[in-house]
């Protein structure tokens, strides 16, 4: 008898298992959505921001020269040419890719991408 109750009680906990890990699987995906819609709203609000300023006759001369170089009429455009160009640093192996666990870590738990 108690091995009976013990089996059924273990049944249940197992049946009642699964749902418990996908509404926890679940509760994650809606908690990172909530973090992306966020992080959206955000970056909509600065480009609002940045097309209101678009409108601006002295935002759309300051894009004009920065952007595409252009100059008014009689005034004279420079470009300054360095001697010696400074090289982009390089980043060292270790910066650029973590170490061979990581990315074998990274694989097996679908980080890497691919």
């Amino acid at each position: 008898m108690l091995a009976t109750t013990l089996v059924f009680f273990l049944a249940v906990m197992l049946v009642g298992l699964v749902p418990f890990r996908q509404i926890l699987t679940q509760r994650q995906a809606v908690s990172g959505a909530e973090d992306r819609l966020v992080a959206l709203e955000r970056a909509n609000a600065q480009l609002e921001e940045e097309v209101a300023a678009l409108e601006t006759p002295v935002e759309i001369e300051r894009r004009a020269r920065e952007d595409f170089g252009l100059v008014r009429p009689g005034e004279i455009a420079y470009i300054v040419i360095p001697d010696d160009p400074i090289a982009p640093v390089e980043p060292e192996a270790s910066e650029r890719e973590g170490s061979w666990f990581d990315a074998i870590v990274d694989f097996f738990t679908g980080r890497d991408g691919g």
